[in-house]
């Protein structure tokens, strides 16, 4: 009897070292994962966007297997499928974009002084002094001046103190432009392999259940992000066409905002609309304001209650009633996050 009550407290011990050293060694081991992915976290982006475009080209190289097509071959064609979209979309915007950019470069200083005037009458309509404004001759008088010199060298100085970060946010760049494409191709050729090996490692007692989740989180997920890529295009087509027809200046780049924007649910027309207005103030045409302000709601609308609902309906599965709830509450839960990822969760 002595010896099993001894053996008792020396079991219970050994079992609380092992708790400790597991905890230990768990918390080591993900200190070594972070730190490496840190280290390597240039490759995070590029993965990123080669997943998403994954999602967007796998409907095509799947449906040309499924016709009895090599993967090889369809994947290569979803590829020049997508280059010849993005050639088409070039051809057609680019040249708008270049000359409304270069537009906006020369008219800027204009623009500034404009906006200066704009906020100084508003500040004397609602009584609130907003002291010495400077205006765009005031800055280049002052960039002039000989004894701004040293404060300049200074502010030189301290950006250049940020030039790692600034060479690593263009290795990042460049990496996802050139990086991107490469991995989303062999990712896209291996998909089918790569499922299935992923599955050989799960237990056969949960195999089944491990497919039939993985399955239907993975076609919630994908079609979730198609389906906000096609809302974001009809947004932003919209937004361009309705600042076209006010005649406004720079209406594709609005435009184009307010729909890349939209990839986050609810702000792309909001910030779109803001910055019709502020361009049609500055313009001195505060009707088109008026007008830009009603456009913009309107599109707000029609895209929260009729295109984001009915399109991740037919994309997700999910009535609009489940998905306008789930987005309102994803966001009083989580905020940003909780937006993006509240209709994919509830699929």
């Amino acid at each position: 009897m002595t010896g099993v009550s001894e053996s008792r407290p020396t079991e219970r011990l050994r079992r609380a070292a092992l708790i400790v050293w597991t905890v230990i060694g768990s918390f080591l081991i993900v200190a070594a994962l972070a730190w490496a992915a840190n280290e390597v976290r240039i490759i995070w982006l590029p993965l990123v966007f080669a997943a998403g475009l994954v999602i967007v080209l796998d409907p095509i190289a799947s449906s040309l297997q499924r016709a009895g097509i090599p993967r090889l071959i369809g994947t290569m064609f979803a590829f020049v499928v997508f280059a010849g979209f993005l050639v088409a979309v070039g051809f057609l915007a680019v040249p708008t974009i270049q000359s409304q950019a270069a537009d906006f470069g020369a008219r800027l200083p204009v623009l500034y002084d404009e906006t200066v005037v704009l906020l100084r009458d508003l500040g004397d309509n609602l009584g609130i002094d907003l002291g010495p404004v400077w205006t765009s001759e005031t800055i280049s008088d002052w960039i002039a001046d000989p004894a701004n010199q040293e404060t300049m060298q200074s502010l030189v100085g301290g950006f250049g103190s940020g030039a790692g970060r600034l060479i690593r946010g263009v290795a990042e760049t460049v990496a996802v432009v050139v990086l991107a494409p490469v991995l989303a191709f062999y990712l896209l050729l291996d998909l089918p392999r790569t499922k299935r090996a992923i599955v050989a490692l799960v237990p056969p007692s949960v195999r089944n259940e491990f497919q039939h989740v993985s399955q239907r989180v993975g076609t919630a997920v994908s079609a979730f992000v198609r389906g906000q890529l096609l809302v974001a295009f009809i947004v932003g087509a919209l937004s361009s066409g309705a600042l076209l027809l006010l005649d406004l200046p720079f209406w594709l780049i609005i435009g184009m905002a307010a729909g890349v924007l939209n990839l986050v649910p609810f702000v792309g027309p909001f910030v779109g609309g803001a910055l019709a207005v502020i361009v049609a103030l500055v313009e001195g045409e505060p009707s088109k304001a008026a007008l830009a302000v009603l456009l913009f709601t309107a599109i707000q609308q029609t895209d929260n209650h009729i295109i984001t609902p009915m399109v991740q309906r037919t994309r997700v599965l999910l009535s609009p009633l489940v998905i306008v709830l789930a987005l309102i509450v994803g966001g009083s839960v989580a905020g940003l996050l909780g937006v993006l990822v509240a209709v994919p969760l509830l699929a």
